[in-house]
């Protein structure tokens, strides 16, 4: 397992955008509408996750791919915090593990939020970057 979400337990889900063309790989991808509260925002509000849905737009697929940025340098030259989402669908725990395993940040920490913090726990997320600010300030 290598941190890529998994989504298959919810049939198919995702609508795939080739913006190359439909010999080519595809380029972005979006979950479809019907699916997006049970995935993304399962314990936001319904105000929230109707406005997210209005506002969700596709996510690239590939934009790293080959920059290998987990190798040389630079790697480690930004102060890296991860928080873990513990009841996302999106990124199960055993998938942002091996995520941390495979590129460790200097400082983790674990909130109880669906993939979409910003609309479940804003006030919880927000003082967890005022936390990890004030961390990263301090280290360097």
């Amino acid at each position: 397992m290598q941190g890529d979400p998994d989504l298959s337990v919810y049939g198919d889900v995702c609508k795939k955008i080739y913006g190359l063309g439909a010999d080519q790989p595809a380029t972005s991808m979006i979950i479809k509408e019907e699916f997006q509260r049970k995935i993304l925002y399962h314990l936001s509000s319904k105000e929230d996750s109707t406005l997210a849905a209005m506002l969700v737009r596709p996510g690239p697929l590939r934009p790293f791919a080959g920059l290998g940025f987990t190798e040389g340098a630079g790697a480690d030259s930004v102060p890296r915090v991860y928080i873990k989402t513990l009841q996302d669908r999106v990124l199960k725990p055993e998938q942002q593990e091996a995520m941390l395993k495979r590129w460790p940040p200097s400082l983790v920490f674990a909130l109880e939020s669906d993939h979409s913090p910003f609309f479940s726990t804003p006030t919880h997320l927000v003082a967890l970057l005022l936390k990890a600010a004030a961390s990263v300030n301090t280290a360097t």
